[in-house]
């Protein structure tokens, strides 16, 4: 029998204060405070991260980004993430255990960009390429009100792209455009010639040189770099063994369920007996 999640009217409330400010999904974040940075393990070290500006309104502006996202690159594997989420996690980790004695922790600390009350799939999951198996598994972090965590790898997808004449110069770089269609979009990417190496954000990759920009037709999903730091840094994984395996189609299913709809499919009622907020439109990065 499904758990049902009684609702205080507050959240409703809360609800319509922030809909203007979110562009995906209703779904509520995952309480913080909750993952130990200090049990994170080093699986490899990376001598360049990239970080992207995820939907950003002004690219010179951080607040106005959906997420700041981080792309490590190592020998061995390459790991994508959120750093405002990782940051978050980390100082309210670190606050919490400077307060033991505290009634309540914070939710929020440091930077989150728009809709930051709110879940969604492209913050709240990580992605680790393994170089030598050709695999690429998502952590995927649910939303508040879902039990269970969950995980699926699959073959690295190879995009078919096809490579233009164009350029532009993104960051300093002088980039080259190439352009795919890649599970139900087109995208236009922009690789750094003078940086050859075969990657880029999220599941994207298979070009001569780092991907610095990426975007679909529809310009409903943007990748753009907005920093590149050189150094040894150590790229580390937290334990992710309570997460549940789950099938990819599976996954984006829920995912698509969670944002669309998300009190029904987690079961949530209110308490006074009122309808709930109705589904909203969602637009998925994947769509097959």
């Amino acid at each position: 029998m499904k758990k049902y999640i009684i609702l205080i009217i507050y959240h409703c409330v809360f609800l319509e204060i922030m809909k203007a400010q979110q562009l995906q999904g209703k779904a509520m974040a995952p309480l913080s405070g909750k993952r130990n940075i200090e049990k994170m393990t080093t699986v490899d070290s990376c001598n360049m991260r990239f970080s992207y500006a995820l939907n950003a309104e002004d690219i010179t502006n951080i607040d106005s980004y959906v997420d700041l996202q981080r792309l490590e690159i190592g020998r061995h594997f390459s790991k994508y993430y959120s750093f405002f989420i990782f940051n978050n996690d980390s100082l309210v980790w670190i606050w919490k255990n400077k307060k033991q004695a505290a009634q309540s922790i914070p939710s929020w600390l440091g930077p989150l960009g728009k809709g930051k009350y709110y879940w969604s799939e492209y913050k709240y999951s990580e992605f680790f390429k393994d170089y030598q198996n050709n695999t690429i598994t998502e952590y995927a972090r649910m939303p508040y009100g879902i039990m269970n965590n969950r995980l699926y790898s699959e073959k690295t997808p190879e995009q078919n792209w096809t490579i233009h004449n164009d350029t532009s110069t993104i960051i300093g770089h002088l980039c080259q455009k190439a352009t795919c269609h890649f599970r139900g979009r087109n995208y236009t990417a922009w690789f750094a010639l003078d940086i050859p190496i075969c990657n880029g954000p999220w599941k994207f990759g298979g070009l001569p040189g780092i991907i610095l920009k990426v975007y679909d037709d529809k310009q409903l999903y943007t990748f753009e770099c907005v920093k590149i730091e050189s150094g040894i840094f150590p790229i580390k994984k937290y334990n992710f063994t309570s997460y549940n395996p789950i099938e990819r189609e599976k996954l984006l299913k829920l995912q698509r369920k969670l944002n669309e709809d998300y009190y029904r499919t987690i079961g949530a009622r209110r308490r006074d007996g009122g309808k709930l907020p109705d589904p909203v439109p969602y637009e998925p990065i994947e769509l097959e």
